[in-house]
Parts: structure tokens; sequence; C-alpha cells
């Protein structure tokens, strides 16, 4: 709410500012977001709601307390009646400036004016980090109305609908998978977890091998593509998260995605209790490999206080030399008589069809 202002009293106004706070705020991202703009629009998408009701015959009622509109309702599991309210498709999108710093960076150099003050505040760093480079185009972007509103349009111009046909982060398919029959991802496979760690280890490694079978020999590598491009890195998150969400339903095994325990958001942390911990870290092959595996991982593991840590590697066929780095990092730690985590790679290149297969 204070940069919020601090824009405003720099004389802009255009209420999609609030797209940027991901940027311009830590540990602000997509769900504080659309949970505040939600509140906002409250009020329209009850109105939108009732009349899409009325037209297709869908029950409402109101709820007491003066609720102004009619709304349909349903039963949770705690069996505590709440509403619903629904979204119009064609305001859902995603927000790059959250989700994905080198979108931003990309929006902002394509603009020269933007382009030179950035520079002009990098002018004396010789290796800016990443840090480095978001201070600068802060700075450059609140340096007046004008630089704002430029800096917003060129991010506008970089960010549309999200499209429900390609699917790019998986949203779709997630939801697909999660109400679909997911017999095949479970397993008859029990686990004594009385004996202590290395039993969750062996089962949060069962789960990344159905999934990486799924992939490597069924159809789910479909899923990690889109018109010949390799989906971005939260595919593969959203979908794996549906199949090991079923052994941890079976084995009552705490699963948290983007769990963040102080040193920032791990993509997976399962666990058994509080001292039991396994994190499981998943990278694309053209992302930053070496880092996640080495520094990353790490990192997190310290900050989770647990030595037990998996690396899982998507490769879409542009992994080059990362693994061997990161395998030889591996095995001087253990050399050392370190903790290493373990590493896995999943084949997610694209395929034949079965039929054509040999």
């Amino acid at each position: 709410m204070r940069t919020a202002k601090e824009i405003i009293e720099l004389g802009s106004n255009d209420p999609e500012m609030i797209s940027l706070m991901g940027f311009f705020e830590e540990r602000v991202g997509p769900d504080t977001i659309s949970d505040f703009t939600t509140r906002v629009i409250a009020g329209q998408l009850a109105k939108i709601t009732e009349a899409f009701c009325t037209q297709h015959g869908i029950p409402t009622k109101k709820q007491d307390g003066g609720q102004e509109h009619a709304l349909p309702h349903f039963l949770n599991s705690n069996g505590v009646e709440k509403t619903i309210v629904l979204v119009p498709r064609d305001i859902v999108r995603e927000l790059p400036v959250a989700n994905d710093w080198s979108d931003i960076e990309a929006a902002a150099s394509a603009n020269k004016r933007i382009r030179d003050r950035v520079n002009a505040f990098l002018g004396g760093i010789i290796k800016p980090t990443v840090s480095d480079r978001k201070a600068a185009l802060r700075s450059a972007a609140m340096e007046s109305a004008e630089m704002f509103d430029l800096f917003l349009q060129s991010v506008k111009d970089f960010a549309g609908h999200y499209d429900f046909n390609k699917d790019t982060l998986g949203y779709y398919r997630l939801k697909a998978l999660l109400s679909s029959d997911k017999s095949g991802f479970r397993t008859e496979k029990k686990y004594d977890f009385s004996s202590g760690i290395e039993s969750i280890v062996a089962m949060v490694h069962d789960t990344i091998s159905m999934f990486k079978h799924h992939v490597e020999k069924g159809n789910l590598w479909e899923e990690l593509w889109v018109d010949g491009v390799p989906k971005r890195e939260r595919a593969a998150q959203l979908i794996y998260y549906a199949m090991a969400d079923c052994f941890c339903i079976a084995n009552d095994i705490d699963i948290s995605p983007e769990a963040n325990m102080g040193g920032g958001p791990i993509d997976f942390k399962f666990s058994k209790g509080y001292q039991a911990r396994v994190l499981v870290e998943m990278k694309r092959s053209q992302g930053a490999v070496r880092h996640g595996y080495e520094k990353q991982l790490e990192f997190y593991k310290e900050a989770a206080r647990t030595f037990h840590g998996i690396f899982v590697i998507v490769d879409f066929g542009d992994l080059g030399d990362k693994l061997a780095l990161i395998r030889a990092i591996r095995a001087e730690r253990l050399e050392a008589g370190e903790h290493a985590s373990d590493i896995v790679v999943i084949d997610a290149r694209r395929k034949l069809s079965a039929s054509k297969r040999q």
C-alpha cells in the first residue's frame, strides 16, 4: 500500500500498477495480488455470477446478513456452507512481473529511454547482479510519473490474457489430473516411517520415479511443450505435485509446495512431524542448473534444518555439460564426507508416438 501510494503521488493513476508489486516489493506474488484485486471487484464478480446462474438455471440464494446478490452455495469438507463466485475467463491473465524477472527486464530493455536510465544507474558496477539490475530499474521507473507510465506501458505490451489452450503454466492440466482417476499414480508399496527419515526419502524418490515414468514412457511429455517450445518450469512442478499428492495422502505425509523456510521458497517440502524433512527442487535444463544445485538447494536445506534434498532436472534436450558439472560437485562433497543432494534427470524431450517408437 505504501508503494502504491508513492506511485500515485508521482502522478500515475493506472490501476495496472498493482501488477508490478511483485517486482517492487519482496514476498509479494500472484496470490497476494489476485486476492487484493478480487477484494476490490468482489461486488462486480457477484453480480456477474448471479446473472450467469439465473440464465442457466443454477440454484442460488442470499446469505443472511444483507448479501446483495444471490449466489450458488456448496458444503465444504467440514460441512460448512460456502458461496461460489465465478470469474470470467477474459480477466484472468498471467502476472509476468511476479513470476519471471526475465520478462520484466526484457520488457523494460525494449524501451531505449528506460534502458539508458538503467545503464546510468549501473554505470559504476562492473558486474551487476540481478539485485543490482532490479534496484536500478526500480530507481529509473520511480523517477517521475512519465518514466513510471513508460515503464508500465512497456510491461503491458508484453503481457496478455492467459491462453487456456496453450496452458503454458499447466494450471488446467493440474485441474484435469486432480479431477481424474488417479489410480495410475498410486502404488501399493508401504513405507515404515518409524525407521527414520530414510523411508521418507525413499517415498519421495518413488514419487519422482512415477513422474519420470509417465514423462519418459507415456505421453505426459506432451504436457510440457507448447508450439514446439518447452513450457515454463511451473507446468512440470504442478503436474508432479498432482502425482506426489496421491502418495502423500495414502501415507499421511505432508507436502508443501513453495514452502518458505526463511531462505526463500523451495519447490516442495515433504515432512513427517517437525524433524523429518525432505526438500525437492525442480529445474528446467536451460535454467541455472549449477547454481540451483551448488548454492540454491543447499541454502534451502540449511534454512529448513535438513540434510536431505533431491535436485530434479527436467531435460528438454539442452542440458549440455551441466549434468557432468553438478555430478562432479556431488562426488567431491561425498568424497569429503559431506552430505550431498541426490540428482534425478527426467528426459522430457519430444518423442515419437507410441506406435512409432522402436
